[in-house]
């Protein structure tokens, strides 16, 4: 496990007890949005920085109960502040992920910027998921994720990783049986 970073289930947990002060429907959003963002770093991260990943897959949603606006600072804050005597002073890779998921082309670490880039696929392939559901055909809904895809493909270029990053997201977000269930 990496050092300073909360285990993925105490991450989950303090999220979830987060998230408590949102609506119901809002709830359930975050909920299924974080469990996105675990399973894609899940199918696009290597061993070493995983535990990383997983548990800011989290952590980087919880300061949404303040301000979507400014949810990586409050995030951050709210984090510090619960884990802190715990765990020390946070993992960096851990705070670049919270910090820098949003703000494309500012993350340091590898890590940062595949929680970008994993960010960036399941929020938005989420609210597609969410128009197809309610408003779109398949067909148009197809269109949309492709050019997703094809949208979110410059980050993809400068990582180490890019092209199985890519294709697990692909396969990920294609394989209607994963995003529709």
């Amino acid at each position: 496990m990496a050092e300073n970073v909360p285990p993925v289930e105490d991450a989950r947990r303090f999220a979830f007890s987060c998230f408590k002060a949102l609506s119901g429907t809002g709830q359930v959003i975050r909920h299924r949005l974080c469990e996105q963002i675990e399973a894609a770093v899940i199918a696009t991260a290597d061993t070493e920085n995983l535990d990383v990943l997983r548990a800011s897959a989290y952590l980087q949603e919880v300061g949404v109960v303040h301000s979507s606006r400014e949810k990586p600072r409050h995030s951050i804050q709210m984090v510090e502040q619960f884990f802190g005597e715990q765990y020390g002073p946070l993992d960096p890779r851990l705070v670049d992920c919270i910090l820098n998921h949003v703000r494309p082309q500012v993350a340091r670490t590898l890590e940062g910027q595949l929680m970008q880039i994993c960010h960036k696929y399941v929020t938005t392939h989420y609210l597609d998921y969410m128009l197809w559901k309610h408003h779109i055909s398949d067909k148009k809904f197809e269109k949309l994720q492709l050019e997703r895809i094809e949208a979110y493909s410059r980050y993809l270029r400068g990582h180490l990783r890019g092209s199985a990053i890519e294709a697990a997201l692909q396969d990920m977000f294609l394989n209607k049986g994963k995003l529709r269930s």
